[in-house]
């Protein structure tokens, strides 16, 4: 079963980012999860050792006997003030641990959203860069073909004014004759 890289971390203490990126270096594919094995790998490059199993305790029975003098349970004070006993004062977090792993969560999520920015603006970057080569290609297509357009637009204007010229000067015989 796969375990969120998230939860990894906080189970042995580590930084996801730190944790992310080297998952990146091994090509290990977090996205699902981190597998068992990939988890292995990951606390060897950490230099973690797995946890233990807990021993189980032993169940044994001591037997009192009857060679004690029980006495009864004294009165002790209700309340205890350690205020007496203190000389200064203290500023601290109700759970600091608490706070420690807020902290760690929101910087965790603020280091991935720089990293999908920065992935974003790379694929912007990219896209721009195509975009920018294919305008470019386009436009010296377009340079080439306006070169032929103004060499044939020439060509047909030079004949199509010889054709004129040829036209009006039948014309003017004609026009001659007329008279």
């Amino acid at each position: 079963m796969k375990t969120s890289l998230t939860k990894f971390c906080k189970d042995y203490s580590l930084a996801k980012t730190t944790v992310f990126n080297r998952c990146k270096e091994l090509g290990m594919d977090t996205s699902k999860g981190v597998s068992p094995t990939d988890c292995d790998r990951l606390l060897h490059e950490f230099d973690i050792a797995p946890s233990e199993p807990e021993p189980v305790p032993i169940q044994t029975t001591v037997e009192v006997g009857n060679h004690q003098i029980v006495l009864s349970t004294p009165q002790l004070p209700a309340a205890f003030s350690l205020e007496s006993l203190r000389t200064g004062k203290s500023i601290t977090f109700e759970d600091p641990l608490a706070v420690a792993s807020q902290f760690i969560e929101v910087a965790d999520q603020i280091s991935d959203a720089m990293e999908t920015d920065l992935d974003n603006r790379k694929a912007k970057l990219n896209q721009t860069k195509q975009a920018k080569d294919a305008i470019a290609a386009k436009a010296m297509a377009l340079k080439l073909q306006q070169q032929r357009y103004q060499e044939k637009a020439y060509r047909i204007d030079s004949e199509q004014s010889d054709q004129t010229d040829s036209l009006k000067e039948a014309l003017e015989l004609l026009q001659a004759l007329g008279k």
